[in-house]
């Protein structure tokens, strides 16, 4: 079970009320950003990582982030050992403060990652409307879950208290899910109290060559069905890791990350889109090309209609965006969001470059239109991996 909090970490906890700001000025080739940045989740000799891993939800401005939490070990690769936990952090007011916490038995088991076990049936229907809900959907293949079965958790109260774990009844009985090994994250779109679309990653064998799929359940969750394959099958390249955005009714476009098993190919963020309800899709565009050390991308639409996408830029260190205006197609300038990243100078991997462990982003819209980015970073002042948060008017 989990360890008792140390003293010290406890005043970590509490201490992030007080909030890390800073500001800065970027321009690109459309206009001059003025962005604010804070901090959402840190805490003294722990590593805070992969936002897009775990998911974000919506309630007007209050915001609910989900994050990966382990000790801070400088070693080559991610700085995180030990036991990796799932937690929350909480804003109420559109991103300016937050507080982090940890929900009884959300994700939660004596193993290093957790395993899924204990997974059972939902036998009463979900409110996908209810005013509080939220899903989140677990797997393997990531940091924090290891259950190649997938299954989900669900509030009705904002992330205060979760129930679960509950498997994805019925999946594996379509012959296309047959055999395969599930590995998504929180990708979901409600479309009616009973109707909910989830995006999901999968593979067989080869976990270098994963497929993205849409599934669905039109009973609350009691049971899921396989509705259609979004990527082709492939022998070159993985997909993995989408965010969804519906434009309409019937219209869809779905963003993820593409890595290639040849080495001396780009990996790329790619868009692909349906406009027969998920029913079938086509690849749309390229919205970015990574020339070194892929990360996943944060896909919103807006309220003004643009798209906009936000990534990791791990080549340079960096977190970065685009935005479309017609509808994923085509992508402008890039945005830099945020640029100050620093890895400790005695990391083992900071002299080559490589390790700009950074990014994995989640985006939100508030009210009064600014965007808020939440991320993992690390800078001079706060060199440690911890979760980050970037707003801004688009």
């Amino acid at each position: 079970m989990r360890q008792p909090k140390t003293m010290n970490s406890i005043f970590w906890s509490f201490c992030f009320a007080l909030i890390l700001t800073s500001h800065s000025l970027v321009s690109c080739a459309e206009e001059s950003v003025a962005i604010e940045h804070k901090i959402a989740a840190i805490e003294e000799d722990r590593f805070h990582g992969w936002p897009a891993n775990n998911g974000v939800w919506q309630w007007g401005d209050e915001f609910l982030v989900g994050f990966t939490q382990g000790d801070f070990e400088l070693k080559s690769g991610h700085n995180i050992a030990g036991r990796q936990d799932s937690l929350l952090a909480r804003s109420q007011d559109g991103g300016l403060t937050w507080q982090m916490f940890d929900p009884p038995s959300f994700l939660d088991d004596e193993n290093a990652q957790y395993l899924g076990e204990g997974k059972t049936k939902l036998t009463q229907p979900l409110d996908f409307r209810h005013s509080g809900f939220a899903l989140r959907i677990f797997a393997d293949g990531y940091h924090g879950n290891h259950d190649p079965e997938g299954g989900f958790f669900y509030s009705n109260n904002r992330g205060a208290n979760w129930n679960g774990p509950y498997a994805l009844t019925g999946l594996k009985d379509h012959p296309e899910m047959k055999d395969k090994l599930l590995s998504p994250r929180t990708d979901y779109l409600v479309q009616s109290p009973d109707h909910c679309m989830v995006f999901i990653s999968t593979h067989v064998d080869d976990p270098k060559l994963k497929r993205i799929a849409c599934i669905q359940t039109t009973d609350g969750g009691q049971t899921f069905e396989f509705v259609s394959w979004v990527t082709p099958e492939s022998e070159e390249a993985s997909a993995i890791m989408s965010q969804t955005v519906q434009l309409s009714d019937q219209e869809f476009v779905l963003a993820y990350r593409k890595i290639y098993r040849n080495p001396g190919k780009q990996d790329e963020i790619e868009a692909y889109h349906s406009a027969d309800g998920g029913k079938s899709w086509q690849r749309l565009s390229t919205i970015k090309e990574m020339p070194t050390h892929s990360n996943p991308p944060a896909l919103l639409k807006l309220t003004d209609g643009r798209l906009c996408c936000v990534y990791g830029d791990r080549h340079v260190g960096e977190i970065r965006g685009r935005y479309s205006r017609d509808r994923g197609k085509t992508w402008g300038p890039e945005l830099v969001i945020r640029d100050d990243f620093q890895a400790l100078p005695d990391d083992p991997d900071s002299s080559t470059g490589l390790n700009t462990d950074i990014g994995y982003p989640r985006l939100v819209q508030r009210s009064d239109g600014k965007l808020v980015a939440i991320y993992y970073w690390a800078t001079a002042e706060n060199p440690q991996q911890h979760i980050a948060v970037s707003i801004w008017s688009p």
